[in-house]
Parts: structure tokens; sequence; C-alpha cells
């Protein structure tokens, strides 16, 4: 155990350095956070504060964290396949999923701070006074989503490992994951037949929790309901990495598909 602490507090900082040292990543976390807060004010322009910050803010907010969490972590194996390294990790005598951990948790430390950066846009640029009716609960609803989209990214990581279409998978699922998460909007604006697909993803459950946080919560037992629904998605997600992460070591061993070609 205190081998697998080691790795994964190396992994981290490792993958941190390597993520400033690219000019994509920093786009990322820094600008992205200012021009999505820009363009989601001027969508909501005009409105009061309470809709401000749910919406810039928090739409804001969540997607600059799916972006330095998830979707970096999933561009991560692309990124290592092509320098060459990733098999290389997936050989060493830690076991993969453990070295991807680290790299995971360092993105989530990035996307925290992306988040902050997020705040600080719409607060000053926009004098938007940020402002809520459980300040408890919207932090423990937040720390429970940033676990949440860890679990997302080591379920992603792992089933991208095995795909050397990688980098057009990525980037086929960011946006849609904004659209039926509800970033903009609520989810109940969505078709009927996709909104079970919504329910089946975190960002849904933290936008909603925060929402209620946020504005006030008339329902408890909503408000319960749907964090009960965010534990239970990520336990899914975890259980769901384990699985593939098991499945991925025999497939790619078998196959040999880590390479470039």
């Amino acid at each position: 155990m205190r081998d697998n602490i080691r790795v994964i507090m190396a992994s981290c900082k490792l993958q941190m350095k390597q993520s400033f040292s690219r000019s994509m990543f920093k786009f990322c976390i820094i600008a992205y956070p200012i021009l999505s807060a820009i363009t989601f004010y001027f969508i909501y322009a005009g409105k009061n504060d309470v809709t401000l910050i749910s919406y810039v803010f928090l739409g804001t907010a969540v997607t600059s964290m799916w972006t330095s969490i998830s979707f970096s972590s999933a561009g991560d194996i692309d990124r290592e396949r092509f320098m060459g390294a990733l098999e290389v990790i997936f050989s060493a005598p830690t076991k993969f999923r453990i070295i991807m951990l680290g790299k995971v948790m360092g993105n989530t430390i990035l996307g925290i701070f992306s988040m902050v950066i997020s705040f600080l846009v719409v607060n000053l640029l926009f004098n938007v006074k940020f402002t809520m009716v459980h300040p408890v609960l919207f932090t423990i609803s937040l720390l429970v989503g940033v676990v949440s989209f860890a679990a997302i990214a080591m379920l992603l990581s792992g089933l991208l490992a095995i795909s050397r279409n990688t980098r057009v998978l990525m980037n086929c699922i960011d946006y849609p994951i904004f659209i039926l998460c509800g970033t903009l909007f609520p989810v109940e604006l969505l078709p009927s037949w996709v909104k079970p697909i919504s329910y089946i993803l975190s960002p849904t459950y933290v936008l909603k929790l925060a929402r209620m946080s946020i504005n006030g919560i008339n329902d408890y037992n909503v408000f319960i309901n749907y964090m009960f629904g965010l534990i239970f998605v990520t336990i899914l997600y975890t259980i769901g990495y384990f699985t593939f992460y098991r499945i991925i070591d025999i497939k790619a061993r078998k196959e040999a598909t880590l390479e470039v070609v």
C-alpha cells in the first residue's frame, strides 16, 4: 500500500509538470474558463445574479473541470502512445491503473484550479455577486462531483487504452456531454428519449445539486435522491474501471494493441 501511494504521488507530480509544459493544456485550464465564462455570460446577459451563477458560473466550472479531468485524462493515453511510452508504462512493475490514477489526480488538482479561474472571471469581470443558500451542501456536492469526474476519467482511460482511435473518440464525446448534462439549460428541455442518458452521467447530478444549493432547497428528499444518484453512478464508474482494467490487461497482452501502428 505504501509503495502504491508513493507511485501515485510521483505520477501525480510528474503529470502536473508535463501538463504545464503543453500549450494546449494551459489553454484548457486558463484560457478555456475565461472564454467560456464570457460566452456564457452574453447568453444570459440581463438575467438576475441567481441565474448567472446557476448557468454562467456553474456551466463554466463544470465544463472546465470535465475538460481538464476527464477529457485530458483520456487524452493522456493518446499522448503516451505516440511518445512510445504507453507499452512501457503498461509493462512496469506497478499496475497500469495505479500509474493512471496518479495522472488523473494531477489533472483533478489542475481542474480545481480551472474552476477557481472561472469563479474569479464571473465574479470580477462581470461583477456578479456569488451568494448561495446552502454553502455546506454546495461544497459537499462539488467534492463528490470531483471524485465522480475522476472515476469517469479512470474509466475512459481504460477503455481508450486499447483503441488506436483515441483522439477521434475523445473529441467526439466532449460537447455531447455538455448538452446531455444541461450545462447551459435544464435537462428537462431535452427530448424524453435522451433524458435516461443524461442521468447516467455524473455532471447532470453535480449541476442539479449545486443549483439547488445556490437557489434554495424546497424538497430535501429531491436533493437527497440526486445525491444518492451521484454516489450510485460514481460507484458504477469505479466498478467499471476495475472491471475494464482487468479485461484490458489480458486483451492488451494477447493482442498487443498499445503501439501506434
